[in-house]
């Protein structure tokens, strides 16, 4: 299990877990609990799970946690390293 989160001065606004393979419904479940407690501590609505390949979206409650392949979600980031 591996998270990182973004901040905006002291506030965090994202946070990302990375999960290799999600196959496994026993890892789903203890990847997307984690990441919800996390959610749960920094009030935020939006969690993302980078993956291999998997790619889904699952709303629990009031929060949604994206499931995303790591080739897309490195096409999202913007200007890395300067």
């Amino acid at each position: 299990m591996l998270f990182f989160w973004i901040k905006e001065g002291l506030v965090v606004k994202e946070l990302i877990q990375v999960c290799l393979n999600l196959e496994n419904e026993k890892t789903k479940k203890r990847e997307t609990d984690a990441l919800l407690i996390a959610m749960d501590e920094f009030e935020i609505k939006e969690g993302t799970i980078i993956t291999e390949d998997y790619k889904d979206e699952e709303n629990f409650d009031e929060k949604i946690i994206k499931f995303i392949p790591l080739w897309e979600w490195l096409l999202t980031i913007e200007n890395v390293g300067g």
